[in-house]
């Protein structure tokens, strides 16, 4: 078939993709195909069009279009954009096909096409101010065996140059891993190798250990990288150092997560032998002799195999699962949460059954669901964490992710009793004492335990200690403080944070620190900041909108909450459902009776695909309130009981500043002054800012 060369086409986001897909109502890949095939009346559904598609490979902007059609979108609403692509450059470029076919035929070019996309598709379908069918109960289900037991080649000016880090090592698991024979016969022309030095001492104490493991069945020599001369080629250096192969070495970085490549070279081939990532943080004697064990392991695999491929996550996948890890530690949004799922769906695309990127994408769902209050996302990490599970019960990975999924679903016991099992299999995972953190300060929100906030410090404390220059430890130890009532120490420490990384998360909840101390022009001035750092997002325009209403500023409120809904309009949320009680009462403060009733109902519908916890029903009640007082339905005796019966009922569990607030609005308009004066002072000592709620001394006389 003839080819154009140099024909970039276009390529689409397959989160965009999948998000459209859910809104349509298809359920997976084939399914869309055959759509496509019944609408345009040809006899074979499209499915390797399909594939490369959801693949980001490049593709005509016509099969984009076909695509768009079925799906009833804009066919621009699917693309990268160029924001998107850049980013993808800069985190990690992944090789796209840079020429399409000239005729994308209706039939799928080859057999093998067709088959590996039905196989993959087998495979996939079936803030400080925080924000399905679940798993079943953790007693019964998923349950884990419990008590169970950049050297980077940048070349300098043309090879090495090494990054130095202290990590632990382990290996990045597969199911199916390479297995090698007690005793492999190795290659009989392969006698002697040449062993790369690194310049950081886990690199030289690696190499070091590598070295007494190889010395009694190779000839072994070394050479540190500043010995190498900087015009040498890899594939020279046997020839010049007159050995038979090369290992070397890349350490690749994202931020906090790192994954070392290990590489062997011959004077024709570079083989990667494995992937080693770092789970626990801190590098051990341990952790270093088992990831030099595993180095030898799959060396003399690759010397008994002429066919040697290794079938863990290869070295495109592994940068790609780094990647997805920083993303998502960037600070909790949905654009890195988008981000960071193009990055795994890439994984999955060519390693479907792989556990650990299932156990990301379980992961990145709960992520997902936590932003957008949608519960088809829990559904999709109810799914990956179940097939994570049943592949690699009780690694660490899986564990962390039902962790994260049980706290994103409010099951906090659930979630500490998984981080407690993380940390028995693999006691310096730096990211389960963080949740961990988290998951002791909601058990003190929900019970004011002493005990729990004691665990919460000790948690924090010992992820300080394996991640000393990570921004999320000072800024979850300012929430802490923040919470136990030390304001100036709480900003002492979102600074000490944002000197380390300036992230979306610390300056919000910077801004939301001054709104609470009462400093509302200095809450808008640190959310414009976020909004300049970042560009406009749905987070910036609720915070400002938030700061605006506050300001009395009702019509710029009305429109940051407006633009936050329209960021949003492509996902399945159709914003959160803060973002319209925010819009129905900067409304109703300007008279508009019937556009605040309809945001209030917005709310109420949104707010029910939400886990409804003790401050999702507060803000139901606060939306039915208003509603019932538009509607002249209030002052109705039944309607005044249902809202008071409910609110009694949950009173005593109420502990969210914001659902404090709106029960204090709530007893006010009940009738019950003297209960609102008494949250109020209550509310006036832990968020003085949401006290000053405009108008909301008139209400209390």
């Amino acid at each position: 078939m003839a080819t154009r060369k140099r024909v970039r086409g276009v390529i689409a986001s397959r989160n965009k993709l999948e998000v459209a897909m859910l809104n349509a109502g298809i359920r997976s890949q084939s399914e869309l195909a055959k759509l496509i095939a019944e609408k345009e009346g040809i006899n074979s559904p499209p499915r390797d069009l399909i594939n490369r598609t959801f693949r980001q490979t490049r593709v005509s902007h016509q099969t984009i279009t076909r695509i768009a059609t079925v799906l009833d979108v804009p066919p621009h609403s699917l693309f990268l954009t160029q924001d998107e692509l850049a980013e993808e450059e800069e985190l990690n470029p992944v090789t796209v096909t840079e020429k399409i076919n000239c005729d994308e035929t209706l039939e799928p070019q080859s057999k093998i096409l067709e088959e590996g996309f039905e196989a993959s598709e087998d495979n996939e379908q079936d803030s400080f101010i925080n924000r399905e069918p679940a798993l079943t109960p953790r007693a019964t289900a998923v349950k884990p065996q419990r008590n169970a037991g950049t050297l980077r080649h940048s070349y300098i000016v043309a090879f090495f140059v090494i990054s130095v880090a202290l990590v632990s090592l382990t290996l990045l698991w597969n199911t199916d891993e390479n297995t090698v024979d007690s005793n492999p016969t190795a290659i009989p022309t392969v006698k002697s190798l040449m062993i790369i030095k690194g310049t950081s001492e886990l690199e030289k104490e690696l190499a070091r250990s590598l070295t007494l493991k190889l010395k009694k069945d190779f000839t072994i020599s070394s050479v540190s990288i500043s010995d190498i001369a900087a015009n040498e080629s890899p594939y020279s250096l046997t020839e010049n150092y007159n050995v038979d192969a090369v290992i070397s070495l890349e350490l690749v970085e994202k931020g906090i997560y790192k994954a070392l490549l290990g590489f062997a070279y011959t004077n024709t081939s570079k083989t990667l032998l494995a992937s080693l990532v770092d789970s626990e943080t801190v590098a051990t004697e341990k952790t270093i002799g088992e990831s030099s064990a595993k180095l030898e392991s799959a060396l003399k695999q690759y010397l008994a195999s002429p066919e040697y491929t290794y079938k863990g996550l290869n070295e495109t996948n592994a940068k790609n699962y780094i990647s997805s890890q920083a993303l998502l530690h960037k600070g909790l949004n949905e654009d890195n949460v988008n981000a960071a799922l193009e990055k795994t769906h890439l994984i999955l695309a060519s390693v479907p059954t792989n556990p650990m990127a299932l156990a990301q994408l379980c992961n990145l769902y709960a992520q997902k669901m936590y932003l957008t209050a949608d519960k088809n996302y829990l559904s999709h990490a109810n799914n990956a964490c179940n097939r994570a599970n049943e592949l690699a019960e009780g690694k660490p990975e899986v564990l962390f992710s039902l962790a994260q999924k049980s706290r994103r679903e409010n099951n906090i016991d659930e979630a500490i009793a998984y981080y407690l099992d993380v940390l028995k299999v693999s006691p310096n995972y730096y990211s389960a004492y963080v949740g961990l953190t988290e998951g002791y300060l909601k058990q003190f929100l929900m019970t004011k335990s002493s005990e729990a906030m004691s665990l919460a410090k000790g948690s924090i404390v010992k992820a300080g200690e394996l991640a000393p220059n990570d921004w999320m430890i000072p800024f979850i130890e300012a929430r802490l403080h923040y919470y136990e009532g030390n304001t100036s120490l709480a900003l002492k420490k979102f600074e000490e944070s944002k000197k380390i990384e300036v992230t979306q998360n610390v300056l919000a909840n910077l801004g939301s620190i001054y709104f609470c101390d009462g400093n509302i022009e200095a809450a808008f001035q640190n959310y414009k900041a976020m909004e300049h750092e970042f560009g406009a997002s749905n987070i910036s325009d609720h915070l400002l909108a938030t700061a605006s209403f506050y300001m009395q500023k009702y019509d710029d409120a009305i429109g940051y909450n407006l633009k936050s809904l329209d960021s949003m309009a492509d996902t399945n949320s159709n914003g959160l459902y803060p973002i319209w009680i925010n819009l129905g009462d900067s409304y109703l403060a300007k008279s508009m009776k019937q556009e605040a009733m309809e945001a209030y109902e917005n709310a109420v519908k949104i707010s029910q695909k939400s886990s409804q916890n003790t401050t999702v029903k507060v803000d139901q009640l606060y939306a039915y309130l208003h509603i019932s007082r538009i509607n002249d339905t209030f002052e109705t005796e039944s309607v005044k009981a249902g809202i008071r019966d409910e609110l009694i009922s949950i009173e005593s569990q109420i502990s969210d500043p914001g659902a404090k607030f709106r029960s204090m609005v709530i007893w006010a308009y009940l009738g019950n002054k003297e209960k609102a004066r008494s949250i109020q002072k209550v509310l006036t000592s832990q968020c003085k800012g949401l006290a000053k709620y405009p108008g909301v001394e008139s209400i209390l006389i």
